[in-house]
């Protein structure tokens, strides 16, 4: 069935890839409908926007460039069907968005989804699953956040980075605008039919800015059952533990929440979990040589986290009430923060903040560390009965956020014992347990004397090597040493593999 040019169109292209020009519009729709052959001239392009500015459809955000973006009137008078599609394009091009903005950044390792954290962003957006053991997933122990807030660029850089999508308009700077649609709170709310908030904004803002129907927004909070997907991961004492992950679309908005909303959050320094240049090798760093390290665990930690928590830790952190009760209904499900949620370790660690700064200070005074790593706690020291008097306190202060201590694994060790701190042994040197050590040295023992048969599994061993290597107690051992020189067998194998099948 041929499609013909209508100014629906036109609207339907603006609100996929907006803020963007009457001319990259017209590039968008293209590229997408290539069977359309009539297309509006320059001068007929000018005059249809023109009078969409006067029935205030669009909005101009930059009058150098021409700038646009759609109106909640324009949305509005879109046709229904195809603000679903609109819906659904646009969430698209802003997952990509989202991806290339971190590979930008190259803090971007893997996609990890708040289950127990790795490390990630300070300010931001941070999603993430750590290691439960020494021998869990290797890359796992590297940042994977960034150090700033990040701003996602316009769609139609990207489309243009990938298919040449405005390459005649490679003229414009590369803006990063503070609520992705529009440049500040002042047009956004010019654009919108709400009534203005004094440094707040409503749901059917948020959807504005993002540039979707606020009814999508308002389907992901009335019915969050259908926006997830539920799954069983087995723990590492036995037993399982149920993990949420949001949906395509639902996670694209929670990344925007992400690094638009979230990047506002106090997080403290004592926290190395999802933090840009932290992970559980500097969590451990401070309670090496000590000769007590008490292990404390946080019981339930995601899922003691209500969604009126979330509510008032963004009220307590700036942002206006309508926006954080709108937020707080998007980021939970069953009324709690959900594990597998993206936004969820960045809320649950702005969550601890102030208990965080009162346990550092209780430690200090002490004479004692303490580090917090998701809902592992250590504290060390030499004296343990001043540790088992901030445990006591630790336990209080949990209590009054609505918390408690996992009283089966509260333990101190002594120095004649294995001290380990996130699953690392901290007694003398830093470095992944015995067992482990020995594990990997078997297994690369078994791939060196037959590397064909193990060509599928470079990236495992690669990612093995990357991990011891990035502790100085044996970075430079004659294993790692060993162990390059069996990945480069590996990789001489599998380039024989590809020569004699060509």
């Amino acid at each position: 069935m041929s499609i013909k040019f209508n100014v629906q169109l036109l609207l339907y292209g603006l609100g996929v890839i907006q803020p963007a020009t009457p001319f990259e519009v017209i590039e968008f729709l293209r590229l997408i409908y290539p069977d359309i052959t009539q297309w509006p001239d320059e001068e007929m392009l000018n005059q249809i926007f023109s009078e969409w500015l006067r029935l205030r459809y669009v909005i101009i955000l930059n009058k150098e460039y021409h700038l646009l973006s759609l109106t909640s009137v324009a949305n509005l008078r879109m046709d229904w069907k195809l603000r679903k599609l609109r819906d659904k394009a646009r969430l698209t091009l802003l997952r990509e968005l989202y991806d290339a903005s971190l590979n930008r950044s190259e803090v971007a390792k893997q996609d990890l989804d708040g289950d127990s954290p790795s490390s990630e962003s300070s300010t931001i957006s941070q999603e993430g699953t750590r290691p439960v053991n020494s021998g869990s997933a290797p890359s796992r122990l590297t940042s994977t956040c960034h150090s700033t807030r990040i701003y996602w660029p316009r769609v139609v850089e990207q489309l243009n980075s990938k298919v040449g999508l405005g390459s005649q308009t490679s003229d414009i700077p590369f803006y990063r605008f503070r609520y992705c649609s529009f440049p500040n709170l002042r047009l956004l709310q010019e654009a919108s039919s709400d009534s203005p908030l004094e440094r707040d904004m409503s749901l059917s803002q948020l959807a504005l800015a993002i540039g979707i129907s606020p009814r999508l927004l308002t389907s992901f909070t009335h019915r969050p059952e259908n926006h997830y997907r539920f799954f069983d991961i087995s723990k590492k004492g036995g037993g399982k533990r149920q993990i949420a992950s949001p949906r395509f679309f639902l996670k694209t908005v929670q990344y925007w929440i992400k690094s638009y909303i979230l990047c506002h959050l106090k997080i403290h320094d004592s926290c190395h979990a999802y933090l840009v240049n932290k992970s559980i090798i500097t969590n451990a760093e401070k309670h090496a040589r000590k000769e007590f390290v008490a292990n404390i665990d946080i019981e339930d930690f995601f899922g003691s986290i209500k969604t009126d928590h979330v509510f008032q830790l963004l009220k307590k952190n700036g942002i206006g009430e309508k926006l954080s009760k709108a937020v707080a209904h998007l980021v939970t499900l069953d009324g709690k923060l959900p594990q597998g949620a993206p936004t969820s370790p960045t809320i649950s660690n702005a969550f601890l903040y102030e208990f965080d700064n009162s346990l550092s200070k209780i430690s200090n005074e002490a004479g004692l560390e303490y580090s917090r790593y998701a809902d592992d706690i250590t504290i060390s020291g030499s004296s343990r009965s001043a540790i088992e008097s901030v445990i006591f306190g630790c336990r209080n202060h949990l209590w009054s956020n609505g918390l408690k201590l996992n009283e089966n694994k509260t333990r101190i060790a002594t120095s004649h014992s294995s001290q380990r701190v996130t699953g690392l042994v901290v007694n003398e040197k830093i470095q992944p347990p015995r067992e482990f050590q020995r594990r990997i040295r078997a297994i690369f023992h078994i791939v060196n004397k037959n590397p064909e048969s193990y060509i599928e599994r470079i990236s495992e061993l690669r990612g093995y090597y990357n991990y011891l290597l990035s502790f100085d107690a044996i970075k430079n051992s004659r294993h790692l040493q060993r162990y390059r020189m069996v990945i480069n067998k590996l990789k001489a194998a599998a380039r024989n593999n590809s020569s004699s099948l060509i």
